[in-house]
């Protein structure tokens, strides 16, 4: 399987972590604007706020 083709997964690690902080955000009533898993890297990215 070349690089291209194998791709990564988030761990879960990475998802209960993804959970908590998307909770955080949205308690305290913050727009997540961007939620993304670079499937070639293994990074997760997460935007949220008013102004960014």
């Amino acid at each position: 399987m070349s690089s291209e083709e194998r791709l990564l997964l988030p761990t879960t690690e990475q998802a209960l972590a993804c959970v908590r902080v998307c909770q955080m955000l949205s308690n305290l009533y913050k727009d997540i604007r961007l939620f993304r898993f670079d499937d070639q890297t293994g990074q997760v990215y997460i935007l949220a706020g008013d102004e960014l």
